[in-house]
């Protein structure tokens, strides 16, 4: 794979610096259609992400300092470049390459992952509010027509997915700072076998039951979200708030995966499986 088609000129410049060079690079998987290589030079590999958006920009610069505070490990960022030098938004990030994933016997209500997601949890509200670009996450019904279209639903299912809608609204209330997206896909570990939470794009304000229920692999049973709650320690949340919040994850998937891509191609596997789930999990 060549560098220059894969990484902009001024980002092949920051990795040379970095990692002494560009010498292979190699894809990394991800649904967010960004790019995101690791790329290996003759000093270290390190890997690179982008464009960016402002708030991940954010989260490896300004906020790397109170998430540390609060437990929260996040790559190392090496370098943040403006691709094009014009302030245009193309900006890429180059951290750190942390090579080990968390093993599947650690997905789930895994205690140290659970105590991170608990420390970022805790994060003055205020330091992510102000990012006016920040994810925001809802489940409208303009969501659920287009998640129906996706999963193919009949009249039943999309009257169901509506109910859900209206009982899950308090998911999105700005309660506190929430990852957007800590699956098990986007956990390492560092060298002290500790987890490291690699993606930052959709930090925001919200229900911490979002984060518990993408931490949670699959389409868990009650017995599985009443286990995250136990790990978790808080009585203001639920298993339903679990189950609702995981219900809301796959259909935000289905109804913002463009045809042909791999969020596409998660959702056309598992919707026979989710549509069945409907039935018996959520509230």
């Amino acid at each position: 794979m060549s560098a220059t088609a894969e990484l902009p000129a001024a980002v092949v410049t920051a990795v040379a610096r970095h990692a002494g060079g560009v010498e292979g690079i190699e894809r990394l998987g991800g649904l967010s259609g960004r790019t995101v290589v690791a790329v290996h030079g003759r000093w270290r590999t390190v890997v690179v992400k982008g464009p960016v958006t402002r708030v991940e920009v954010a989260a490896a610069t300004e906020l790397v300092d109170p998430l540390a505070r609060h437990g929260v490990r996040v790559p190392r960022t090496l370098a943040v470049v403006d691709a094009t030098g014009d302030s245009a938004g193309d900006d890429w990030v180059v951290m750190e390459h942390l090579p080990r994933a968390l093993p599947r016997e650690r997905w789930g209500a895994d205690g140290r992952v659970v105590d991170m997601l608990r420390g970022l949890h805790a994060m003055p509200r205020e330091l992510v509010e102000h990012l006016s670009d920040r994810y925001r996450p809802r489940w409208d019904p303009s969501l659920t027509a287009a998640a129906c279209v996706a999963l193919d639903a009949d009249q039943a299912t999309a009257g169901r997915l509506a109910d859900l809608a209206e009982r899950a609204q308090d998911l999105f209330f700005p309660d506190r700072v929430v990852s957007g997206d800590p699956n098990p896909l986007n956990w390492r570990l560092d060298d002290h076998d500790s987890p490291v939470l690699v993606d930052w794009e959709r930090i925001t304000v919200a229900s911490p039951a979002i984060d518990l229920a993408i931490v949670l692999p699959g389409l868990p049973d009650r017995e599985a979200a009443a286990s995250m709650v136990a790990a978790y320690g808080n009585d203001a949340l639920g298993v339903d708030d679990i189950l609702l919040a995981k219900a809301w994850t796959v259909v935000e998937l289905a109804a913002t995966a463009a045809a042909g891509s791999a969020a596409r191609e998660v959702i056309e596997q598992i919707r026979a499986s989710f549509l069945d789930w409907l039935d018996v999990g959520p509230p």
